[in-house]
């Protein structure tokens, strides 16, 4: 029954929202959501004020594990009836098996822009677990137990450079953006982020190397294993600071030397752009637990480990007393400290999106998901997506094309209606095939998108885009 509960859980106990929904990364409506993406979104926004209420988000990812499609319906797939008592699906495939899962729950938060100035301020509740590098074979034993796979007795297998990370945590900051050029047909903008982080929970095993064999349903032989495991749990054991750095370059249809937006002094215009090209480096920070914190690292481990079948790793405090009997009163060396730090899940974001107009945009965005600088910490996955969308005040739609690791195609849907955003990057988890990913986010906000001072005032459409007083 555990191994529906791995699945399930990670699945859809926390199915509401995550950072990766990249069908929202290109709206000049949501300057609150995109801000995750990229800072230098909020400047020069279509909304003077975004207010984020509240919202959640999920995006989970892997190839190895997946929920039998043949038997669902598309009623079934919607009411979230996936048959979590019946046995999963397990891909064989040689490639080695990874999974990811990113759960974002967006406080309170709010930006701001004040003619060529935007701010903001920021605060989520964030959970990111990453596994990847696992062979197939390492995979299948955690999974079914090692001891129950007969075709894998007395076969020699070298695992190295296994990755498992989880990190929850609490963050807020601060966001400023800025007009950092303006001449002719030409902006540039940029944008940073500075947050203050509070540890809730953080897991991590680096195994370089695990070369064993299992003899029969008792023994497993150890040749050789090296590795670092670490944890800590519990609100305030961990603390640390990230920063958030973007641009976005725009090529407008007028020239914008005195362009300020929601602004009187330029008939309160929005001036539209011709295309927009942007790049950003997020996540970019670390947490260091001290409290209730514990890092061993073994090295030159060797051990005939018997009755391994009485162990299991299907949590992170299975998983550290895995290795901790896999050695108990055998050769191995060890080392214990009590502190350990774990990095973000580091990114670079682009993206370029080209206005088609009458509200119809195309677009294409990307996330490059960055390997920890301090050993220890979650990796993003590659993503690459197509989107084309429509958008107007009340009203956005995009329908995003995008792939992960280059390997799994989706299609997904995103509406904005109001105050309520609802959508998912991988509509196929509801249509059709066995479910290997979910992806799905909600949204409540409330955007103003007219500056106070704007109100009594009626742009004029085909005013130049400022007084000539102010030139």
């Amino acid at each position: 029954m555990h191994k529906i509960w791995v699945l399930g859980f990670s699945l859809f106990t926390i199915s509401l929202f995550s950072q990766d929904r990249l069908g929202l990364a290109n709206s000049n409506y949501m300057p609150v959501t995109t801000v995750m993406n990229n800072p230098s979104s909020i400047v020069d926004s279509y909304t003077w004020l975004d207010i984020n209420l509240i919202g959640a988000s999920l995006f989970f990812q892997n190839n190895y594990l997946y929920i039998k499609g043949n038997n669902l319906t598309i009623a079934d797939r919607f009411q979230f009836k996936f048959g979590f008592d019946q046995a999963l699906g397990e891909n064989k495939s040689a490639f080695d098996k990874n999974f990811f899962l990113d759960f974002t729950v967006p406080l309170p938060s709010a930006t701001l822009t004040v003619g060529r100035n935007s701010g903001g301020l920021e605060s989520n509740f964030r959970t990111v677990v990453d596994l990847h590098g696992i062979p197939t074979q390492v995979a299948r034993g955690l999974y079914n137990g090692f001891q129950n796979l007969t075709d894998l007795y007395n076969q020699k297998i070298d695992a190295q450079n296994i990755r498992i990370n989880q990190l929850s945590w609490i963050e807020t900051g601060l966001t400023f953006g800025t007009f950092v050029y303006s001449f002719d047909e030409d902006v540039f903008t940029f944008g940073a982020s500075i947050k203050k982080l509070w540890g809730i929970s953080g897991f991590a095993a680096k195994i370089d190397n695990w070369d064993y064999d299992v003899v029969d349903k008792k023994v497993m032989v150890i040749n050789d294993f090296k590795a670092t495991v670490a944890s800590a749990a519990g609100f305030g054991t961990g603390d640390g600071y990230s920063a958030d750095f973007g641009v976005t370059y725009k090529k407008f249809y007028k020239w914008t030397n005195h362009y300020r937006p929601n602004d009187r002094r330029t008939s309160c215009n929005r001036m539209p752009y011709r295309f927009k090209i942007s790049a950003a480096i997020i996540d970019l920070g670390n947490i260091r637990f001290t409290k209730d914190a514990t890092l061993m690292t073994y090295e030159n481990g060797k051990n005939n480990w018997q009755n391994y079948s009485n162990t299991s790793a299907v949590s992170v405090d299975a998983v550290t007393g895995f290795f901790n009997q896999m050695f108990t009163g055998n050769t191995v060396n060890t080392t214990t400290q009590n502190s350990f730090t774990m990095g973000l899940p580091t990114s670079i974001t682009g993206g370029i999106d080209y206005n088609l107009t009458h509200g119809f945009y195309v677009g294409a965005n990307t996330m490059i998901g960055l390997p920890s600088v301090f050993l220890l910490g979650p990796q993003r996955t590659f993503q690459l997506a197509f989107v084309p969308r429509f958008e107007s005040k009340f009203f956005e739609m995009s329908l995003p094309i995008s792939t992960i690791n280059l390997q799994d195609l989706r299609i997904g849907v995103m509406m904005r209606m109001g105050f309520i955003t609802i959508g998912t990057d991988r509509l196929n988890t509801f249509l059709f095939g066995d479910v290997y990913a979910a992806d799905f986010f909600l949204l409540l906000k409330m955007p103003f998108f007219t500056a106070p001072q704007c109100k009594d005032h009626t742009p004029k459409r085909k005013a130049a885009p400022f007084c000539p007083q102010f030139r």
